[in-house]
């Protein structure tokens, strides 16, 4: 199968270019970073640039384009305007979905659980209330509806939190906090935000079963299957790697005025395991990354 791969030198593009390339021909599109996108047949390409980005796929012909590539840190698209933001978000999501209808390839979609109300008391299912707060959240709120609105060749991932180790300078808080807790320096982890973390690992793999099954015109939540903080998360990281606890320091999204305040975007995956994919147990993927 032909897979186009965009955002390919990211947190999970890369971790995309590793599984889907075992069975599959990829083309990863990248813009800054290089990334491991070195190893596979790659395009530099600016997202901004539609035309380039329609000419890409319309010659590669893929079955699949799995589209992660976009504004992705919340703070980073907040301190921008928001027709920038939209522009990569939205507007090249438009482009990535009218050139897959035209060449009847399916378009795999990396949104958010950020897009959900955050005090409508977690565990949500497909059909809860979408309250994005941050210009990252909206726009991929809109990027969904664009998508829907272009196709029914799709499927929409809702993403939870990811963690892992980053390659090639990509960076994640997990990480972060992993090479805290080796130097002995103090993380500091919110106890009020709850999330259901999901490994880049299993990602990767979930999304490559997803690529093989064909599923189509459907909406995803992308999580893990456990419920936690991310002071939860650091507790589970000192457990399996015999970490000191106490360098852990709580705090709280109050305390932290340039953070927008999502409390609980927990996510039921019930629809993502009745559809043939299982996540991994966390703590089993906090081993298996350590290893």
């Amino acid at each position: 199968m032909k897979v186009i791969i965009t955002g390919a030198s990211g947190l999970l593009g890369q971790y995309l270019n590793i599984e889907l390339s075992k069975k599959n021909e990829i083309l990863a599109l990248y813009n800054t970073r290089v990334g491991n996108t070195k190893n596979y047949s790659s395009i530099r390409v600016d997202f901004r640039n539609l035309t380039e980005l329609r000419k890409i796929i319309l010659e590669y012909k893929p079955d699949c384009v799995i589209h992660t590539a976009g504004i992705t840190r919340p703070e980073a698209a907040d301190a921008m305007p928001y027709s920038e933001v939209k522009k990569v978000n939205v507007e090249a999501t438009r482009e990535i979905a009218e050139s897959c209808e035209r060449i009847n390839a399916r378009i795999i979609f990396t949104s958010t659980d950020l897009v959900y109300d955050g005090n409508s008391g977690g565990m949500l299912s497909e059909n809860g209330k979408i309250n994005p707060l941050s210009s990252y959240a909206v726009s991929k709120v809109e990027a969904e509806e664009v998508i829907k609105s272009v196709t029914e060749n799709y499927v929409i991932l809702r993403t939870a939190l990811l963690f892992g180790i980053g390659l090639n300078g990509s960076v994640n808080n997990f990480h972060i906090m992993l090479e805290n807790l080796k130097k002995r320096n103090l993380s500091y982890l919110f106890v009020d935000q709850i999330r259901t973390p999901l490994s880049l690992l299993n990602a990767s793999e979930i999304i490559s079963q997803i690529v093989i099954s064909g599923i189509k015109n459907i909406t995803l939540n992308f999580a893990g299957p456990q419920r936690v903080s991310r002071f939860e998360l650091g507790e589970l990281l000192c457990k399996a790697g015999g970490f000191d606890e106490t360098l852990l320091k709580k705090i709280y999204l109050k305390d932290i005025p340039t953070v927008k305040p999502v409390y609980d975007v927990s996510l039921n995956t019930t629809l993502l395991r009745k559809s043939g994919f299982c996540q991994k147990d966390l703590f089993e993927e906090i081993l298996r990354i350590l290893q």
